[in-house]
């Protein structure tokens, strides 16, 4: 689960560790590096003559991530300006570069349109006039029909794992009748799935702006051609749909997953974060949830992290404590952490929890089909469960009840349940690709 794993077990060596650790997780591919203190080293003096010694954190610290290959870039340049439907894969990271702004200057100045993976779901506003939403397995139609239709992809800081492209499926990308262009900090990422006609090794955001840059060096992008990609996209809106699905008004009760999020699309700030979790709720979320703003959404990169969005809620109500933040979860995820609204509650940091609750594991439930082992639930009271614990809780049943619920909650100034009754008629396969069907 991490890039490294170190124990401290002195003073000095808790200090050191510490360096070590920022550095682990920052060089490379960035990820998760884990210190362990034992006692010893919290109970522990230093000074000028410990062991080991200690040193400034400077040069621990990576250097700044040096420029790409200027030949790669050049030619990655020419072939995107001269690219009739040239589309970007977003990945994760876009994110941990923190290339948001980089992203969008670049796609403005190609007309590309752009999708992203699951996991680089929010570094591209889906409210953009260049957006296709979350491509692959459960991807939009149109995300997935736009990659397919394009003569040139650059792929940014994603190594496009199977369940980005649909199991492999030639239709959604081929090198064999596309320009894949690859970029990725991590070497062994370019390259993982397909081979790329260009392999660009570097910081995305450094990236970017390289490419963005070239442009002008390779002759620019043909006049109108932007203009002509928009219209061309928008057409395709208008054929295949783009966030507007009729069940996102549907007035059913218990309430379908689509209604629940467009209700809290409505109800969230353009900068308001939201943490997602595992199963068949973030399915609907990332297929049917059309965020506002770059770096406003966040969900496990692996298929079970169960348990993940109000964790992460908390984590990102720390940094960010004037945005509103929202973890969405099922009944079954908030069951595993519920005790972080404790954690909430002792930190003074009010987050908002939206449940899915249809008393069951959903994905689970769906895919056994007739056969469902121990994926049901008693119908628990989440919101009384939360009272229980001194944070507010609100019990939503129908849909009228749910905007004025979002409101409270995200007015509250206190950790707060929204427990919604959801619709178990609603499953993960209605939003599959058909892709993955052998006929796809």
């Amino acid at each position: 689960m991490t890039k490294m794993t170190v124990v401290a077990t002195s003073g000095s060596h808790a200090v050191q560790c510490t360096q070590l650790a920022i550095k682990h997780a920052l060089s490379g591919a960035p990820g998760p590096v884990a210190v362990l203190y034992h006692s010893q080293a919290l109970r522990g003096r230093i000074g000028p003559d410990t062991r080991p010694q200690l040193y400034t954190l400077d040069p621990y610290l990576p250097a700044a991530p040096p420029p790409a290959d200027p030949a790669a870039i050049d030619e990655s340049a020419r072939i995107l300006a001269a690219a009739e439907r040239p589309v970007i894969i977003a990945g994760n990271g876009v994110r941990v570069s923190n290339a948001y702004a980089e992203l969008a200057e670049l796609a403005e100045a190609l007309g590309a349109a752009v999708a992203t993976t699951a996991g680089g779901k929010g570094t591209f506003a889906e409210t953009h006039a260049l957006a296709l939403g979350v491509c692959g397995n459960f991807g939009t139609p149109l995300a997935n029909a736009g990659i397919g239709a394009a003569d040139v992809v650059l792929v940014v800081g994603s190594k496009l794992a199977a369940t980005d492209l649909a199991n492999e499926n030639p239709k959604l990308l081929n090198p064999q009748r596309q320009v894949l262009i690859q970029t990725d900090i991590e070497p062994r990422n370019a390259s993982w799935t397909f081979p790329a006609a260009i392999t660009v090794i570097g910081d995305a955001k450094a990236v970017l702006t390289q490419i963005t840059s070239a442009l002008s060096g390779a002759g620019g992008v043909a006049p109108g051609k932007a203009a002509a990609a928009r219209t061309r996209l928008e057409r395709a809106r208008q054929e295949l749909g783009f966030f507007d699905a009729p069940e996102l008004s549907s007035e059913a009760a218990p309430l379908l997953p689509q209604r629940i999020i467009k209700d809290l699309q409505r109800a969230l700030a353009n900068d308001a974060m939201v943490t997602c979790d595992a199963g068949e709720n973030r399915i609907f979320m990332s297929h049917f949830f059309q965020t506002k703003g770059p770096g406003t959404f966040i969900q496990p990169s692996g298929v079970g992290g169960m348990g993940y969005a109000i964790p992460a809620a908390l984590a990102a109500k720390l940094i960010y404590p004037r945005r509103q933040v929202v973890a969405v979860c099922g009944d079954g995820g908030f069951a595993i952490v519920m005790n972080g609204l404790m954690t909430a509650l002792e930190q003074k940091l009010p987050i908002v929890v939206v449940v899915f609750n249809n008393s069951a594991l959903g994905w689970v439930k769906h895919g056994q089909g007739e056969r469902a082992i121990a994926c049901d639930f008693v119908d628990f009271d989440l919101a009384a469960i939360a009272k229980s614990m001194g944070c507010d809780g609100i019990r939503v049943e129908t849909p009228r009840q749910l905007a004025p619920a979002l409101q409270s909650a995200l007015a509250s100034g206190k950790p707060t349940v929204v427990d919604v009754v959801t619709s178990l008629s609603e499953t993960f396969r209605r939003v599959t690709s058909p892709l993955l069907s052998r006929n796809g």
